[in-house]
């Protein structure tokens, strides 16, 4: 499991409930900013691209009176759980986001504060732009890759066996990919299979040598968790026949 914490031990918790005990060896590191500087003068809603953005905001804004758009349910989990009560969430990606926000909200009201990271996947103002709307960016975190995998997570590898690998974001894949190839670790590929959380997520490893590369339905986390979980259930089923 590559995704970095706090957001890994949600992740992992929800392996540990369809009894898999994960590896968890996280490709990037999240390091939260000290302050959010901003002014809401004006502000209608505050967007939300990742939960992380909302760890972010929250023991470092006291706002919560402002309604909320979150990419995913995750997002808007998170969101209600440090005290915002109106929260709309797209289920989906940026561009679910952008049609959600089009559709709630008209440019004349007010401006939109987007709080994410320093990398982000998708151009949500290049999505509403057109359409009249002004965002607003606060960088609440970044997210720093890291040297290497962990030990357990190499010796997986190496070993030959099967293994299968999660992937929640188009960085984490091209740093995981990085990362193999520092240590010559791109020789036993064969034996991976790459589960993410979108198509999108997984195009930085298209064609390193992989097993297999398998997209959830939906970008989400629920829907990547029930893939793994249906196909192991699959594998069982075949090596118990």
């Amino acid at each position: 499991m590559t995704r970095g914490w706090p957001g890994a031990e949600r992740t992992a918790a929800g392996l540990r409930r369809m009894g898999i005990d994960p590896i968890v060896s996280p490709v990037l590191d999240i390091n939260f900013r000290a302050r959010i500087d901003v002014d809401l003068t004006g502000t209608q809603a505050i967007v939300f691209t990742s939960a992380n953005g909302v760890r972010a905001w929250g023991p470092r804004r006291p706002e919560r009176d402002l309604p909320v758009f979150a990419v995913g349910d995750a997002t808007a989990d998170a969101a209600r759980d440090i005290g915002f009560k109106k929260v709309f969430t797209a289920k989906g990606d940026v561009e679910a986001l952008a049609r959600l926000i089009l559709r709630k909200l008209k440019p004349a009201d007010g401006d939109l504060l987007h709080v994410r990271g320093i990398h982000v996947a998708g151009d949500l103002n290049g999505a509403l732009k057109p359409h009249g709307f002004r965002v607003h960016d606060a960088i609440g975190y970044g997210a720093v890759a890291v040297d290497t995998l962990g030990e357990e997570a190499i010796a997986a590898i190496v070993s030959g066996a099967p293994v299968s690998v999660l992937i929640h974001s188009a960085r984490s894949a091209k740093t995981f990919l990085d990362l193999l190839r520092k240590f010559g670790l791109h020789h036993w590929l064969g034996s991976v299979t790459v589960y993410g959380i979108s198509a999108n997520a997984l195009t930085p490893l298209e064609g390193a040598g992989f097993g297999a590369l398998v997209a959830a339905p939906r970008p989400n986390e629920d829907a990547l968790l029930a893939l793994l979980d249906e196909t192991s259930e699959l594998a069982r089923a075949s090596n118990a026949s």
